[in-house]
């Protein structure tokens, strides 16, 4: 199940910051999208509207911010969805 990354835009220092929360969908996007892009024609998995209303600190004035924006939420899929998939197995050192 592919795993997504977390990021808001935040209002005070106009930066993408991460929340340190990670949630797995079997349906998510293939891109960094927007709860708001996200959520066009389907209905929100209950990971995704757990993260409204969750307080995040911006990294550079240190204040918090609720996130109750749906365009300044970001799904973006982990580096670990990304990896290349074996083409052929392991082969171990006989002795």
């Amino acid at each position: 199940m592919p795993a997504y990354e977390i990021y808001f835009l935040c209002n005070d220092c106009q930066g993408e910051h991460p929340i340190h929360i990670g949630i797995h969908l079997d349906n998510g996007p293939g891109r960094k999208e927007n709860l708001a892009e996200f959520q066009r024609g389907r209905s929100m998995p209950p990971q995704v509207m757990a993260l409204r209303g969750h307080k995040a600190m911006c990294l550079k004035t240190g204040r918090t911010i609720k996130l109750d924006n749906d365009d300044q939420i970001f799904l973006v899929p982990s580096p670990a969805n990304n990896l290349p998939s074996r083409q052929a197995p392991l082969i171990h050192d006989e002795e």
